[in-house]
């Protein structure tokens, strides 16, 4: 199994097992999957990632997901806050269909696409 793929799998699973909560974890250079702990107060409609882990690995983070527990895993306009640390690529999703998203600050619109390995490859959204 390619990288890409186990970091997918790994995204998917963590979603599941939390189910029906917001799952959260951090994406690293290595495209390895470091769950965290959501510490928001209403885990099923939100999320807020427990910095600790955010903090030990504050060199070699490069992406923040969060799941959308529902039939619909694509970003939130409650999402856009989290894209203003754009030195973060920001997934959103569940089980298997991921999403990339950010904020185009000249459109002011939340974008998404479906999350490929191009974006951890080449660096851009």
């Amino acid at each position: 199994m390619d990288r890409f793929q186990k970091l997918l799998d790994s995204m998917g699973i963590h979603s599941q097992v939390v189910y029906p909560l917001e799952a959260c974890g951090l994406i690293l250079e290595d495209w390895t999957f470091i769950p965290c702990n959501n510490l928001s107060p209403k885990p099923k409609g939100s999320f807020i990632l427990d910095p600790l882990p955010l903090l030990q690995h504050e060199h070699d983070t490069i992406g923040i997901f969060h799941s959308h527990p529902d039939d619909n895993p694509l970003p939130s306009e409650d999402d856009i806050a989290s894209t203003v640390f754009d030195c973060y690529k920001f997934i959103v999703g569940f089980a298997g269909k991921f999403y990339i998203y950010w904020y185009d600050k000249e459109k002011q619109l939340l974008k998404y696409e479906p999350f490929k390995e191009k974006h951890l490859t080449n660096g851009t959204s």
